[in-house]
C-alpha cells in the first residue's frame, strides 16, 4: 500500500531544478506547503479528473518524491513504471499543481499568525512585499492556472485512449466526429 495520499508532494514543488515548477527557491521550507496540497488538488485538479483516474495516479506514483534535478541527488521519476503517466505528470501536472499549491499557500507564507494576531513575515535581510505584493502574485498565479487548465484537458481528451480512466465523456464534450457550434455572444438572456 502506498503512503502517498496526494499526487504532488511538497518537496517536488520546491526542488524541481530544471523543471522549476513554482517560483520558490531551493532554501524554501517545503513543510509550509503541506497544509494546502489537498486543498489545491481538490480545487484545481479533481474538478476535471475522475475520482478513479486520480486514485490510479496516486496509487501508481512513486512514494519517494520525484527529483529531476541531478544537482540535488539521483534523478527519481514520479512514475517509473508508467511512461504515459510520467509524461502527463512532467509535462502538465507537476507545474500546474505546483502553482496551485503555491497560489493557496501564499497568504500563509506572507502573513503569519502569532499570539498577537496576524503579522507580516519580515527578516533583517529582506523586506516583505506586503498585501499588495501578495494580491499581485495571487492574481498572476490564478491567471496562469486558469490559462493552463484547458491545455491539460485538451491533451487528455486527445489522448483518451492512452488514459482510459480519464472521464473523457464528462469532460471533453463533443465527440471526435462532430462539431460544436458556438454562438458569437452569450448575454445570459432567454427571450420567448
Amino acid at each position: 500500500m502506498s503512503t502517498v495520499t496526494t499526487l504532488i508532494q511538497p518537496a517536488e514543488i520546491v526542488n524541481t531544478g530544471i523543471l522549476s515548477a513554482a517560483p520558490l527557491n531551493s532554501r524554501f521550507d517545503a513543510s509550509k506547503l503541506s497544509s494546502v496540497v489537498h486543498l489545491a488538488e481538490d480545487r484545481f485538479l479533481k474538478t476535471f479528473v475522475c475520482a478513479a483516474f486520480y486514485s490510479d495516479l496516486v496509487s501508481q506514483k512513486n512514494t519517494v518524491p520525484s527529483n529531476y534535478n541531478p544537482d540535488l541527488g539521483p534523478v527519481v521519476e514520479a512514475f517509473p513504471l508508467n511512461a504515459d503517466y510520467e509524461f502527463l505528470y512532467t509535462e502538465y501536472l507537476l507545474s500546474y499543481l505546483s502553482r496551485a499549491v503555491y497560489y493557496l499557500a501564499l497568504p500563509e507564507i506572507v502573513l503569519q499568525t502569532g499570539s498577537n494576531g496576524l503579522f507580516l513575515n519580515n527578516t533583517e535581510f529582506s523586506s516583505n512585499s506586503g498585501l499588495d505584493g501578495l494580491k499581485f502574485m495571487q492574481d498572476t498565479q490564478l491567471q496562469n492556472l486558469e490559462k493552463r487548465r484547458p491545455f491539460i484537458i485538451d491533451y487528455l481528451c486527445k489522448n483518451k485512449t492512452t488514459y482510459p480512466l480519464f472521464c473523457a465523456d464528462d469532460t471533453c464534450g463533443c465527440c471526435d466526429d462532430c462539431t460544436e457550434v458556438e454562438s458569437g455572444s452569450n448575454l445570459g438572456m432567454i427571450i420567448y
